[in-house]
């Protein structure tokens, strides 16, 4: 392997970690306002549920599960 192709495949899995990155940093801006409580405030405590769910209980007292 000569040093042009390991600098072509360097380039190019940065490029890609870029991408990967700019993406998700869109994807939370996007979504910032999306909160999981209908009073949209964060929740006061958060447990492990069954089968992967988590469990939320929010400030008015909802419990709302998510996956």
């Amino acid at each position: 392997m000569n040093r042009r192709s390991k600098r072509s495949v360097l380039l190019t899995i940065g490029v890609i970690c870029l991408v990967v990155f700019v993406s998700g940093m869109a994807a939370a801006w996007n979504n910032r306002h999306h909160t999981i409580c209908p009073d949209h405030k964060v929740p006061l405590q958060q447990q492990p549920g069954l089968l992967g769910q988590t469990v939320y209980r929010c400030h008015d007292g909802r419990i709302v599960t998510t996956n």
